[in-house]
């Protein structure tokens, strides 16, 4: 009888609760559009670009999302004072409030589904979800230095190889 893999279980686990969550979700938000909003209220007033980097996205994507957060009221735009080429971006008091009660709603909902759990498996839970985050965000930083150190992504490395009549 096959052993089970823990890790690939576990994989498996975390991959079907962000599928499904996501699924779910993503019918009533836009989670990269949300993800925009946050990191405006973090970090703003700030620029397109830092916006772009921040969240991983590209620059037709960020404006995309910052026309629509506009259109719907939740960011205002200014000029850079620094810089004429480009301008800031800051959360509106409307985009505040939608950013709080969609928390809100998600907290509210969260709560309902581990209603039955005990507080010492809701802490045991977060701190292990604390943990794989961590991780997560180490090695995400690890393959970025590790790509930048390489050449960028494999793709591009096979191509450079290709190029210079090495095969891959």
């Amino acid at each position: 009888m096959p052993q089970r893999n823990e890790r690939a279980e576990l994989a498996r686990a975390v991959m079907e609760l962000i599928d499904a969550g996501h699924r779910r979700i993503s019918r009533h938000l836009d989670l990269t559009r949300v993800r925009v909003l946050g990191t405006v209220a973090v970090r703003g007033p700030v620029r397109p670009s830092a916006i772009a980097a921040e969240l991983g996205l590209t620059t037709s994507a960020t404006s995309r999302h910052l026309a629509a957060l506009e259109e719907a009221g939740q960011i205002a735009v200014e000029p850079d004072p620094v810089d004429s080429r480009t301008f800031l971006v800051r959360q509106t008091e409307s985009g505040r409030a939608d950013a709080e009660a969609t928390v809100a709603a998600g907290a509210a909902v969260f709560a309902d589904v581990i209603s039955d759990w005990s507080d010492e498996d809701v802490t045991t839970a977060r701190d292990l979800i604390t943990r794989l985050n961590e991780a997560w965000a180490q090695r995400g930083e690890a393959a970025s230095a590790a790509a930048r150190r390489d050449g960028g992504p494999r793709w591009r490395r096979k191509r450079q190889l290709a190029d210079e009549g090495n095969p891959a």
